[in-house]
């Protein structure tokens, strides 16, 4: 009898230990394939990722970070963010030190050492994650933007950059890094070369498309349609990859952020069918953008959260 009682106990505790296991994004997170938006953000350090997710009562599918040229591949805060049941969005900045012609020292194999170990290391950390490489190339505030490597031959600069980093993921299997190509929502500067066509490497090296977009606000106040609506038709006419807003966020200052909020969540479930993911960006930085900036906003925040069509498990 005792035996019984004995075994009946380990079972329950086993089954209670199976079912408080964190889940782990499914492959459709990586495809796109799947109905709905899934919820990520950027929340400036590990260390407020717990906090975060208290305060918008969602988990968080994906967590973006930042990390620089030649720093080696994150493994730590990968690991952290995989046992939060969470995908890695690592956005990979090629700022390089007194280089003569960013993209083309990276296309010329010039980083070939460092670029082949990172992705060896993804490879071996052995999960599915997302690569932001070079966002923002449409700007004029990167090393790596086209403005700053050529102006009107940067976008092939970009394009030949953007290959180079494929072919040697494919070279070394790291077929679990998932790379995304992410814009800014408008092109700065107005220039005819400067276009997100023109830095498109082409659907064979692209996994997901990405844009970046905020409301500035002040005298400059943008509506979540004004800033995003022409990236957008601009980047769903260019290829049927899947697609992310990868940074954005609102200003207090000029206007309603709350309102700005409440408005973006309903125009993405209504309007934006294409997105399928997209990360907040979480910080007081140039502006105060984050969700707790104001009561309101935290409350709008969490609040349109609440609707089922914003994923915190895919």
């Amino acid at each position: 009898m005792k035996k019984y009682v004995y075994l009946v106990l380990l079972l329950f505790l086993c089954g209670c230990s199976r079912n408080s296991v964190t889940p782990t994004p499914s492959a459709n997170l990586f495809t796109g394939d799947f109905t709905g938006c899934a919820v990520g953000a950027f929340v400036n350090g590990m260390e407020n990722l717990s906090s975060f997710q208290t305060m918008i009562g969602k988990n968080l599918v994906v967590i973006n970070w930042y990390i620089q040229w030649e720093e080696s591949f994150p493994s730590a805060d990968a690991d952290q963010v995989s046992a939060n049941g969470s995908a890695p969005l690592i956005t990979w900045e090629p700022s390089i030190t007194n280089a003569a012609g960013t993209l083309e020292a990276i296309a010329s194999g010039s980083y070939e050492t460092y670029v082949r170990t990172f992705f060896q290391a993804a490879k071996d950390w052995g999960k599915p994650l997302f690569l932001r490489f070079g966002h923002e190339m449409n700007g004029n505030w990167y090393a790596w933007d086209g403005y700053h490597n050529g102006g009107s031959t940067g976008p092939q600069k970009y394009k030949n950059a953007w290959q180079y980093i494929y072919n040697v993921r494919q070279s070394i299997g790291a077929s679990n890094v998932y790379l995304v190509f992410s814009v800014n929502h408008e092109n700065v500067p107005t220039d005819y070369w400067n276009t997100i066509a023109a830095y498109y490497p082409g659907d064979q090296y692209v996994d997901w498309i990405a844009v970046d977009g905020y409301n500035w606000g002040g005298i400059s106040w943008e509506s979540f349609d004004s800033a995003f609506s022409q990236a957008y038709q601009t980047l769903t006419a260019l290829t049927s990859k899947p697609l992310m807003i990868s940074e954005f966020s609102s200003d207090e200052n000029g206007g309603d952020k709350a309102a700005w909020i409440t408005d973006a969540f309903s125009k993405i479930k209504g309007s934006y069918p294409r997105i399928k993911l997209f990360s907040w960006f979480n910080i007081n930085k140039e502006r105060d953008w984050r969700v707790n900036s104001s009561a309101s906003a935290e409350a709008a925040y969490k609040s349109a959260l609440q609707d089922a069509y914003f994923l915190g498990t895919i």
